[in-house]
């Protein structure tokens, strides 16, 4: 699901980009096309979290939900519209949350979420590709989840008709953007690490002397890391096997600040750089 507050004829188109980049995620078992896609984005100048000016434009509208500041979509989750669908429509907030349900009830055993706790972490849910759906098709969605005690990426097929998980396949090594749960902790793990110093000092001069304690303070945007993708030092080299993030951070009615140099491994809670 995308931010509350962005209008529904944007959450369908990023959501239609959002389901294209899942599926070739998983088809191709690689994380390639996540990273190009958040790879172009490109921060205001000025931006820094390195100590240095934090006075990109402050006054530029903040970016609409679902896209970054330069106005490239970032989807991270597929936007679920409100009220009753049938056939081959969008899945209502209803049809997720059963989806949901039923997923997480039929979920194979072992599985942890990122703080620790028995049961997957949610990533996003939509309708399974049928090219020959009718209207009167028998709802199937797909919900994808991430098992952080195996790191591997769970997709379960869900027949919402009768109320039932048809398949369960898992993959490794692929690493489909985070989630906006995911992308929360990322900054949480970054705030309180010694790393963030810069980001904590960066958001004081931003806000004339507050105190950056808490995502909720920032606007996020979330990408997936792949060291098999791009060079990284040796302590970042379990990413890709490991849930590794990088952001793309702005104060909150503010400028943007740089973050894009570290990468959080929510795996292991530890925070990397990239020089």
């Amino acid at each position: 699901m995308t931010e509350q507050g962005e209008d529904h004829r944007s959450g369908k188109q990023d959501g239609a980009r959002a389901r294209t980049l899942r599926r070739a995620l998983w088809g191709a078992g690689i994380a390639v096309a996540a990273t190009a896609a958040m790879i172009a984005v490109t921060l205001p100048r000025g931006a820094s979290a390195h100590g240095g000016s934090t006075t990109a434009d402050a006054t530029a509208p903040a970016a609409r939900p679902g896209q970054d500041g330069t106005g490239t979509t970032a989807v991270t989750e597929n936007a679920a519209p409100q009220g009753p669908q049938t056939g081959i429509g969008p899945l209502t907030k209803a049809e997720v949350d059963r989806a949901r349900s039923l997923a997480l009830r039929h979920a194979p055993r072992g599985l942890r979420t990122a703080d620790g706790t028995q049961g997957a972490e949610y990533l996003d849910t939509d309708l399974v590709d049928a090219p020959d759906a009718t209207a009167g098709t028998p709802r199937r969605v797909e919900v994808l989840s991430y098992d952080y005690g195996h790191d591997r990426l769970v997709k379960q097929t869900v027949n919402l008709a009768t109320g039932t998980v048809e398949r369960t396949d898992t993959a490794t090594g692929v690493q489909p953007p985070p989630s906006g749960d995911e992308t929360r902790r990322a900054a949480a793990l970054l705030i309180k690490d010694p790393l963030g110093r810069a980001l904590r000092t960066d958001f004081t001069a931003a806000t004339r002397g507050q105190t950056l304690t808490s995502p909720d303070q920032l606007r996020l945007r979330g990408m997936s890391f792949n060291a098999g993708e791009q060079s990284a030092p040796a302590g970042l080299d379990k990413c890709g096997t490991h849930r590794c993030v990088r952001l793309f951070t702005q104060v909150r009615n503010g400028p943007w600040i740089d973050t894009t140099d570290f990468v959080i491994d929510l795996s292991d809670h530890t925070v990397g750089r990239i020089d």
